[in-house]
């Protein structure tokens, strides 16, 4: 399934509210989203409600159906101990190119040492990797100039993109600062940058993109996605 509006689906967030999103990438990814969006925050908020009333409705002295360790998670509304805390991230530095930092990034960045380094991905388009993991896991930035076209193409794997400056369009659909989209293999599309600006984004992608064209697949020796 490919979910294609601005927020996750809940599966996301209450795998974040339970500390069990699979690696750090997920969870930089997911927490910088939540920071960014309002609707977000607010279905967290109301998960964590929802996890609280059911709690409130369990017959008292029966054991509980989960763990100890389950029921702090729910509890527990700032699970992340990778992501410094709000007072510690008063004080990183919080601007990249221009581009506002969601705080959770912002920590990433420091703590990790990872250094920026865009590198050509074709015309109007920079890329810098972050992060590599299993299964040609990748958490990279993408930096597009106005107006630019991302040709027609597909993914070999998962791919979540948040959008931290600028916005870029999927179809009619416009994804602005804040705003995820998600595809999977079962989805192809041409993306178009907006006119408002440089778009910037944080991706999360699982193999490279497809593309039908021999010419653009020639081209992924070069760009490596």
């Amino acid at each position: 399934m490919t979910q294609r509006g601005h927020v996750l689906d809940d599966a996301w967030y209450l795998d974040y509210a339970a500390g069990s999103l699979v690696s750090e990438a997920e969870r930089v990814l997911v927490r910088s989203h939540i920071e960014l969006n309002t609707e977000a925050e607010d279905r967290i908020a109301r998960l964590d409600t929802i996890g609280g009333a059911l709690l409130d409705q369990l017959p008292v002295g029966e054991p509980l159906p989960f763990s100890a360790d389950e029921l702090l998670a729910l509890a527990d509304t700032d699970v992340d101990a990778d992501v410094e805390t709000r007072d510690d991230v008063a004080a990183l530095p919080r601007a990249l190119d221009g581009v506002d930092l969601p705080p959770a990034l912002a920590s990433y960045l420091m703590r990790t040492g990872v250094k920026v380094k865009w590198e050509f991905l074709g015309p109007g388009l920079r890329k810098a990797i972050l992060w590599r993991g299993e299964d040609d896991t990748r958490l990279w930035l993408l930096k597009a100039e106005p107006g630019v076209s991302i040709p027609h193409h597909g993914h070999k794997g998962s791919e979540l993109t948040l959008v931290l400056k600028g916005s870029f369009w999927d179809g009619d659909q416009e994804y602005r600062r804040g705003d995820v989209e998600e595809a999977h293999p079962d989805i192809e599309h041409d993306i178009r940058i907006g006119e408002n600006g440089v778009c910037v984004c944080l991706a999360l992608t699982q193999g490279k993109l497809r593309f039908d064209d021999p010419l653009l697949r020639a081209f992924q020796v070069f760009t490596g996605l």
